[in-house]
């Protein structure tokens, strides 16, 4: 029998273990209540985001055209393998087989694969763009697979093609995967394995040419596989960019630089054999815009979208030593030498120290060491020349003499109302440089840490800056404008390297008139004597670019020049506008270790005038 404890320990029991359930009841309650109730609306995104895909739809990256209206650069379809990283479950067997299966088919390293699809920015619903551009072929495999290779899918996508290989490519730029920066940058619309412009327009214009993405919504199984389409939003075009070069001067300017620097380094005189390197510019002086704007060497930026061989063919290209990433049009700071002479004269002029009428004993050397060429090459001296023949015959001694007499503060004051000393400001090209016209401020800057007779300003200073030579460095482009203020006689346009901005339905929404970008005031007459000591360059019996435009048939005014690195082989340069007196085209050339502008870089503007008037 059960006695009267016995029945009052089984009710204690009892009633704790009513207790207990009653607590695991409640506790059960609160927990399904704070899951339904409190996070209820995060685990039914979560279940969402696993049943639901969002695939956004690439838009097309709008084109890029001549002034003509050719096509340089166009985007068009292509394939692209996919992967949604939360498709696949991690460290398990069956994220083996799909990686190992997956690495087979794309032809790429396991390793590799998973480094591409692991990032810190990365969402794990949010598809990784494995291979651009893909054959047929591997599009069939992926689909014959597909039970096998569950979060991967095959997207359409856009592949862009730049048509004429590394034509203008300092100019158009290239594509590249987008940086954690990048993609903080840039804002939501980016997404981790998004392309965007690294360089060039391609860059700077890179919200016009983007365009708007898209999306489809799909539904998926548990093993991310399709189930139905559930919604649609078509993208937006980018807008298209008409570009000022003209494809045809561009092609033929590059092919005249490759061409004679080709033959220079032929040459029996070993001083040519480093002439590969350097710049031609193009440009119309009445509206600023840029036909050819060459920098060599270049790039060809297809090769930086090929996944195959995008990330070597990077590696060599920031290897080289000749830097071809680097535009010399624009961010190359040379030193001028003579071609900076016309500059020189215009302040000499101005400031009443030399008259055109006057004329000038040419022994070979300045009161302050500086040399005519002739005298370096053991030459006899040019003697008694005018204005006119200083220029013609490139004397430094007569440029030194008179330099000095305008001093620097007044030079350099000219120099910088040239536009020298500042970016060009031209649109469409980022990170412009100023180069550098040096007075006595600048001077006492630069060498603040050294001795005091160091900082100061010594007349032969404002010889070497007359000449071309010194501290003075200036780029291409801004060469280029100068000449064009030259050419119109005191108006210098703005540079530009685009025309207008098209929408999709070729709209224009943005378009780039002529602007004056200074106005200089100088007497008629110093223009006159300027221009024609320029026209002397190619006329005048020992004119330092006779030869090279020996039987042009139409006038010239221009200015060869040469800059000596110590222990370097001097660069050559050459500047000219065409015809004199209705200027069409301002020719800029630096041929880097080209010895003198009047060998190397004068042919190079020739071939360019021959094609632009068709003279060929």
């Amino acid at each position: 029998m059960i006695s009267a404890l016995d029945d009052k320990n089984l009710e204690q029991r009892l009633r704790t273990f009513y207790a207990i359930a009653l607590v695991c009841c409640f506790i059960l309650v609160g927990r399904l209540w704070h899951l339904q109730i409190v996070q209820g609306d995060y685990f039914a995104r979560l279940a969402d985001g696993n049943r639901m895909r969002r695939v956004r739809i690439m838009p097309v990256r709008g084109n890029m055209l001549d002034r003509n209206a050719e096509v340089l650069v166009r985007s068009r379809p292509a394939f692209t393998v996919s992967l949604i990283p939360g498709g696949i479950p991690r460290e398990s067997q069956e994220s083996e087989e799909v990686f190992q299966l997956l690495s087979d088919l794309l032809g790429v390293e396991r390793g590799e694969l998973l480094d591409s699809i692991d990032s810190e920015w990365r969402l794990p619903y949010e598809p990784v763009r494995l291979i651009r551009d893909v054959e047929a072929r591997l599009v069939v495999a992926i689909e014959e697979n597909r039970a096998f290779l569950p979060g991967v899918f095959i997207e359409e996508d856009w592949v862009r093609e730049y048509l004429h290989g590394d034509v203008a490519s300092h100019l158009i730029g290239y594509l590249g995967l987008i940086s954690a920066a990048e993609l903080q940058a840039l804002g939501s619309s980016y997404h981790n394995s998004d392309l965007v412009g690294k360089t060039g327009l391609e860059l700077v214009y890179e919200q016009e040419l983007r365009g708007t993405s898209g999306s489809l919504s799909k539904e998926v199984n548990a093993l991310s596989r399709l189930v139905q389409t559930v919604g649609f939003v078509e993208p937006v075009p980018g807008h298209n960019l008409v570009l000022a070069i003209d494809k045809d001067l561009q092609q033929a300017a590059e092919a005249a630089f490759l061409s004679h620097t080709a033959l220079l380094r032929t040459n029996a005189s070993e001083a040519y054999h480093g002439a590969y390197n350097g710049a031609v510019v193009a440009m119309k002086p009445k509206t600023g815009e840029i036909l050819a704007m060459v920098s060599v060497p270049g790039y060809d930026p297809t090769r930086l979208l090929n996944a195959n061989e995008r990330n070597t063919y990077y590696q060599s290209l920031v290897r080289d030593s000749a830097e071809p990433f680097f535009n010399r049009v624009t961010h190359g700071q040379y030193g001028p030498g003579s071609i900076f002479k016309p500059f020189v004269a215009i302040a000499m002029l101005e400031e009443e120290v030399v008259k055109p009428t006057d004329v000038f004993n040419a022994t070979g050397v300045s009161q302050y060491g500086v040399r005519d060429w002739v005298i370096t090459q053991r030459l006899a001296p040019f003697g008694t020349i005018s204005f006119t023949d200083a220029m013609a015959v490139s004397s430094n001694h007569f440029f030194a003499e008179f330099g000095v007499k305008v001093g620097i503060d007044s030079l350099s004051e000219w120099l910088r109302d040239f536009g020298f000393g500042s970016p060009t400001g031209i649109l469409g090209i980022s990170r412009e440089p100023s180069g550098i016209i040096p007075d006595r401020q600048w001077k006492r800057k630069r060498f603040q840490s050294r001795p005091l007779s160091d900082q100061v300003w010594y007349p032969t200073d404002t010889e070497q800056v007359s000449i071309g030579q010194g501290f003075v460095t200036v780029t291409p482009l801004q060469l280029a404008v100068a000449y064009s203020a030259i050419a119109n006689r005191g108006t210098a346009y703005q540079a530009t390297v685009v025309q207008q901005i098209l929408d999709p339905e070729g709209t224009i929404t943005k378009e780039y008139l002529p602007e004056v970008a200074y106005q200089l005031h100088v007497a008629p007459s110093t223009w006159e004597a300027v221009i024609a000591g320029m026209e002397a360059v190619i006329t005048h019996p020992r004119g330092t670019a006779r030869s090279a435009f020996s039987g042009f048939p139409a006038s010239v005014a221009g200015k060869t020049g040469s800059y000596q690195i110590p222990g370097k082989v001097s660069h050559g340069l050459f500047g000219a506008f065409v015809p004199v007196n209705d200027p069409e085209l301002v020719v800029i050339v630096v041929v880097e270790h080209g010895v003198g502008g009047g060998s190397s870089a004068a042919p190079i503007a020739r071939k360019v005038f021959d094609a632009y008037f068709g003279f060929e």
